[in-house]
């Protein structure tokens, strides 16, 4: 396999031609924020735009979904750089839901660890203007699952698990703009006969978007308490 040196933050780093920047930072220990990566994703999603670098001769660049080249320069700290992640986190918690103390993965919620990471506040950005709650109900169709779409923050990680698991597209996303959201399949015979319950939906989730319920949510606690 051939090898690439590139430069991260002035650091040089070696790694394997196909590597992503953001695999290799976090490889060489140089964190580059990000919610919607994962690692066994053959086509990365780069939906959530906190990976954003500066790659000299290039520009910004999503992290997640750029391959490494010999000789790369790459900045993961321009003020640029945090002003387009910051717009990006912005957008992330513009119709999210911030009661934090009354949520049920209060502490355990990876856009919480990610807000202390880059010292940023959870509180609604004041240039941007919430949906009204009453547009995004629960959605408790599901008998094992909760959707809450104001919790959501379109991360892409449960539809790419759920297609992973079942080999069909169970979970999708629906409508644009801040009008998107999950929906099963309107197929409700291939839910009924492909959809194992098996909860890693909820798992990947990042947020308190999915909630397990009944059996699920039983095999969680217990999983807690050992």
């Amino acid at each position: 396999m051939e090898q690439i040196e590139l430069t991260i933050d002035d650091k040089k780093v070696n790694t394997k031609a196909g590597t992503k920047i953001l695999e290799a930072a976090l490889d060489a220990e140089i964190y580059i924020p990000n919610l919607c990566y994962i690692a066994e994703a053959e086509l990365p999603y780069g939906g959530c735009r906190l990976c954003y670098v500066h790659v000299e001769g290039r520009g910004l660049v999503t992290a997640c979904t750029l391959p490494v080249e010999n000789g790369m320069v790459v900045h993961t700290q321009t003020p640029e750089v945090m002003r387009v992640r910051r717009t990006a986190y912005k957008l992330l918690i513009a119709y999210h839901n911030l009661d934090c103390r009354a949520c049920w993965k209060n502490k355990k919620c990876d856009l919480q660890k990610l807000a202390a990471k880059v010292k940023v506040k959870l509180k609604r950005p004041e240039d941007f203007r919430g949906l009204p709650t009453e547009f995004l109900p629960l959605d408790t169709t599901n008998p094992y699952i909760t959707y809450d779409p104001l919790q959501c923050i379109i991360c892409g990680k449960c539809v790419w698990v759920c297609s992973k698991i079942c080999g069909e597209p169970l979970l999708d996303f629906a409508y644009r703009g801040n009008k998107t959201r999950l929906t099963l399949s309107p197929d409700a015979v291939l839910v009924e006969e492909k959809c194992p319950s098996c909860g890693q939906c909820a798992v990947v989730c990042p947020t308190a978007a999915l909630q397990p319920q009944g059996p699920l949510a039983s095999n969680e606690h217990s999983a807690e308490a050992g």
